[in-house]
């Protein structure tokens, strides 16, 4: 904290450093001198290019044209302003500041007047002639002397209050027009602020909307966003029955690979995967995303299953046809043989997996456990893909994301790629036969 200058006063009624407001004036006005040369530069080109003709021509213009001269001589003129309200601050400022110092001396002497007029206070209080008027005296000289004495006693009392009533009106005074002179360079500040951002408006260019800043984030966490919808589709899948039920088994593979692209587009995962096969650094950021990635293709197995075996029922329709087939004919035999295969692939709450129903044998469990072992991986997959979600905004949820990876581990080893044994053979079996 920066030391107190105004040591009398008690406190800084005019925080601010001039020279440091100046600094970031003087920043200003060399940037804006930089943006007006090179807005110039931009705009004598384009009248300069205007003799250069052909693609390379078009494209230089459409490079420099546009927006790009017109946010700068904005931001020119934006930065111009700034600097000049800055300036006027400065000046200000700095009257101010000297103003608080004068105040911070005055306070200084009537401290001191004050710390005088006390103690002469003190004194006179101690006089012992004012003991006098607590005596009895005959008529007469030493009467009268006795009277004189405590008159002056008295007077010097007198005087004495007086001085500390004068010298402590003197340093209210002063504090108070220190608090004045506070209330005037916090308004001062309050416009200068209000002029900093006015001078922004209608001239720089504007801050990202409410639209662009929600596409920014949906662009910042594609991976977890599509990791999210494709689990609720895989549960949705599980829940739900007939071409319902199918649409969701379909959109939650498509989901799945999609989120896999998005996953592998991204340089920071394939760096980490690539050093865990290279290098041995199996890390946590390797397990994450390795694991992702399992979940990803085992999530995309059933959808890829149907389309495969849809594509395959098509293909082999066209080649054993007696007439030619148009493309409408053949797309739409891809599509009922791609929703019949899904509908043979759709998981069921019946059915717990190979492990899970090993485990619903193994303690003589009935249609209860079988049910809430089906829905098992679907529910977790969907709270721990939220849940990476959320840490990824949230930091203090971030320790959390190796025990979500763990949970998508184990429900991948113990369901997920168990389940999808059938689905790749069946897969196989109809594209072989």
């Amino acid at each position: 904290m920066a030391q107190n200058p105004y040591v009398h006063l008690g406190w800084n009624p005019v925080p601010g450093q001039p020279g440091e407001v100046e600094n970031l004036r003087t920043q200003l006005t060399k940037s804006a001198t930089a943006l007006q040369t090179a807005y110039q530069k931009i705009d004598k080109l384009l009248g300069e290019s205007s003799f250069w003709e052909g693609d390379a021509a078009v494209g230089f213009r459409e490079a420099l044209d546009g927006d790009l001269p017109k946010y700068m001589k904005d931001a020119h003129r934006s930065l111009t302003l700034a600097a000049g309200h800055l300036g006027t601050w400065h000046g200000g400022l700095t009257s101010r500041r000297e103003l608080a110092h004068k105040y911070d001396l005055e306070a200084a002497d009537h401290k001191g007047d004050l710390k005088s007029a006390n103690s002469r206070h003190e004194s006179a209080k101690q006089d012992p002639d004012l003991k006098l008027a607590d005596q009895t005296f005959t008529e007469g000289p030493e009467l009268e002397a006795a009277q004189a004495r405590l008159n002056a006693a008295t007077d010097r009392l007198n005087d004495a209050v007086t001085a500390v009533n004068n010298a402590q009106g003197a340093l209210d005074e002063v504090m108070r027009k220190a608090r004045e002179l506070e209330g005037t360079h916090q308004a001062e500040a309050r416009d200068l602020a209000t002029k900093l951002k006015d001078s922004t408006k209608d001239l720089a260019p504007e801050e990202p909307g409410w639209l662009s800043k929600a596409l920014s984030w949906i662009g910042d966490n594609l991976t977890n966003i599509l990791s999210v919808l494709a689990a609720v589709a895989g549960l949705l899948a599980l829940i739900c029955t007939g071409p319902v039920g199918i649409a969701f088994l379909l959109a939650a593979g498509a989901l799945s690979l999609a989120t896999m692209a998005s996953r592998l587009s991204n340089p920071q995962v394939r760096a980490s995967l690539w050093d865990g096969i290279t290098k041995g650094e199996f890390d946590a950021d390797f397990w994450e995303n390795s694991i992702g990635l399992v979940g990803d293709a085992l999530g995309a197995v059933p959808a890829v299953g149907a389309v495969t075996r849809g594509l395959n029922g098509a293909i082999q329709s066209t080649r054993f046809a007696s007439e030619s087939v148009s493309v409408g004919q053949f797309l739409g035999r891809f599509g009922d043989d791609t929703v019949t295969a899904a509908g043979r692939l759709m998981p069921s709450t019946t059915d717990a997996g190979p492990i899970g129903n090993l485990i619903v044998r193994g303690v003589g469990g009935g249609e209860g456990l079988t049910k809430a072992l089906a829905y098992a991986s679907p529910v977790a997959g969907v709270g721990t893909a939220g849940f990476g979600l959320a840490a990824d905004q949230i930091d203090a949820l971030k320790p959390g994301k190796d025990g979500a990876t763990g949970v998508d581990g184990g429900r991948a080893g113990l369901f997920d790629a168990p389940g999808a044994i059938g689905p790749i053979q069946a897969t196989l079996r109809a594209v072989l036969r």
